[in-house]
């Protein structure tokens, strides 16, 4: 066990965006509620800064060069973490569903999913990208367009959002859009998996029906469209009733 002094000297050396709300987060209980596990992952922590520290001393900090890590799959089984933490690090990400559902995959039940990324009007203060400040931001982010995307990744019957914030803490609203912001500049989302409900299987069989209806509806569409030979209508017919 770390004393709040060991953590809050340890979070001096973590990425700079982490550091800003560091001892914030020991104090207002984040660290207690989100970051108590043993098993935390701290995904792409070290950023631009080679010397970074992942979160919490315990946590493994994950980057290109862990072994059996491609930047893609985590080397680790399904429901093993309790926490995975990624700070500015889904809007550098192009396929953004796979990221989402990799990290999901590898936490348990009743772990947390922290996602932070750069505010597009506290950070990037322009309506469309390019980032000026950083030109490997494929898109740019609000807490709508953050839950959004979360929930195009996984089935909110699976999780529940217990953290959507806004952080704009010491944040300088006097500096112009054409010099860097100062502060905080963030949003910051935290989900939590939880079991699946009884019901989501229910929703499931609804949903295989409505599919098979579709297809049957565009097939029959097609099919009429491109003229195939009533012999090839119905081998495909049959195989999709």
């Amino acid at each position: 066990m770390h004393s709040r002094k060991e953590l809050l000297n340890w979070g001096l050396k973590t990425g700079t965006e982490v550091r800003q709300s560091y001892a914030r987060w020991l104090h207002d209980g984040f660290f207690d509620r989100y970051l108590s596990g043993q098993h935390i992952l701290d995904i792409g922590y070290r950023g631009y800064d080679e010397s970074a520290r992942a979160i919490t001393p315990w946590a493994k900090g994950i980057d290109l060069d862990y072994p059996g890590y491609d930047g893609k799959n985590l080397p680790f089984p399904d429901k093993s973490q309790d926490t995975v933490f990624c700070s500015h690090v889904l809007e550098h990400i192009e396929d953004y569903r796979s990221a989402i559902i990799e990290w999901f995959r590898v936490l348990r039940f009743g772990g947390h999913l922290i996602i932070i990324v750069p505010h597009q009007f506290l950070y990037e203060r322009k309506l469309s990208p390019p980032s000026i400040w950083n030109q490997d931001h494929k898109r740019f982010y609000t807490a709508g367009s953050l839950l959004k995307e979360i929930e195009e990744a996984i089935n909110p019957a699976l999780y529940r959002i217990r953290l959507t914030e806004d952080n704009d803490r010491n944040f300088d609203y006097s500096i112009p859009s054409t010099e860097h912001a100062g502060g905080c500049y963030e949003i910051i989302v935290v989900l939590q998996k939880i079991l699946p409900p009884t019901y989501i299987f229910e929703f499931q069989k609804k949903a295989r029906g409505r599919v098979h209806k579709l297809i049957v509806r565009v097939f029959s569409k097609l099919l009429k469209k491109e003229e195939i030979p009533v012999a090839d209508q119905s081998e495909i017919w049959n195989n999709y009733q």
